[in-house]
């Protein structure tokens, strides 16, 4: 494999075990630790770092080294902030454009995973946001609206496992997004847009109110809440 490729894989998989909470908030980077435990140089690790610095996912203290960034109420109000007004937007466009077809395959999945969702079978939720969610951004049609949305679910997903899970949010988050697949169903583009607005600012004030030492203490494969 070339310097270029190894250089992106080893980039991919820190990022992954971050996201994924394998590296938890605040823990230290060692270049030297990173390449052994990815059978790489130390130049791919660090072009890595370099780049997760930049993007916002690790931070540099010139005495004490690289560490995952920690998670604050900044970060979790300017992910807020961006999704609302693009998955808002998404969802009011999308209203009017998203086919019949796509229509009946979320029909499916409601039905399907709905009823286990609301008895506290938590877990199932995460597939079927995933899909509403990719579904709305499709539908909107505007292909720089969806890159940007398909790239911010990293941090989404960060933010999510970082916040952990409760089973009440879970369940008042499945019926937020079928709340708005009603009104998507209903081809009201306005309702949808507001739904999504009340979706998205729940999620943040649940995560708001998580202790700051919770959050840096999360086990690792945390279960996502409904954000």
């Amino acid at each position: 494999m070339d310097e270029l490729n190894v250089a992106a894989q080893t980039y991919r998989e820190i990022k992954r075990r971050i996201v994924e909470l394998e590296y938890r908030l605040g823990e230290r980077l060692s270049e030297t630790r990173l390449a052994s435990e990815l059978g790489v140089g130390r130049s791919p690790v660090r072009s890595a770092l370099a780049r997760l610095k930049s993007e916002g996912w690790v931070a540099v203290s010139p005495q004490s080294g690289t560490f995952v960034k920690a998670l604050t109420n900044n970060d979790i109000e300017e992910v807020t902030e961006l999704r609302t007004v693009l998955e808002m937007h998404a969802a009011r466009v999308a209203a009017a454009r998203i086919s019949q077809k796509d229509l009946d395959a979320l029909q499916v999945a409601f039905d399907t995973l709905g009823p286990s969702i609301v008895a506290g079978r938590s877990e199932l939720f995460i597939d079927l946001d995933k899909q509403f969610h990719l579904a709305i951004y499709k539908a909107a049609g505007n292909e720089l609206v969806l890159d940007i949305l398909v790239n911010l679910r990293d941090k989404v997903q960060w933010i999510r496992r970082a916040c952990s899970v409760s089973v009440e949010r879970v369940q008042d988050g499945f019926r937020e997004i079928d709340s708005i697949f009603q009104e998507l169903k209903k081809r009201d583009g306005e309702a949808a847009a507001e739904g999504m607005r009340r979706h998205i600012q729940n999620a943040a004030a649940f995560c708001r109110a998580i202790d700051p030492e919770a959050m840096a203490t999360q086990p690792k494969g945390s279960l996502e809440v409904a954000v």
